[in-house]
């Protein structure tokens, strides 16, 4: 099961009532400077912060939002990626490499 760790400088923030990532310091060299969350990868992002695994985002998300399994993972897949294509996250290991 792959887990996942924020890249270190990322930070979740509020602007005037909207989530963002933001990069600062070397982050900046591996993923863009600020990006817009909506409500349920702004979820996603703070279970993660605290560690969550694949399935940890999984089973709260059920929890959390009226979806179908298989939806849930298929949103849940789509924002890792994203926020793995973009450099904001990073499979477990693959910052000692960096």
């Amino acid at each position: 099961m792959d887990r996942y760790v924020t890249r270190p400088g990322v930070v979740l923030t509020s602007i005037c009532g909207e989530h963002m990532l933001l990069a600062a310091k070397a982050a900046r060299e591996h993923c863009p400077y600020m990006t817009q969350l909506n409500e349920s990868s702004a979820f996603l992002w703070r279970k993660l912060e605290d560690g969550a695994a694949a399935e940890d985002l999984l089973r709260a998300v059920l929890e959390e939002y009226e979806i179908a399994e298989p939806e849930a993972r298929k949103a849940i897949d789509s924002f890792l990626e994203q926020m793995l294509q973009h450099g904001y996250l990073l499979r477990k290991g693959e910052q000692k490499n960096e």
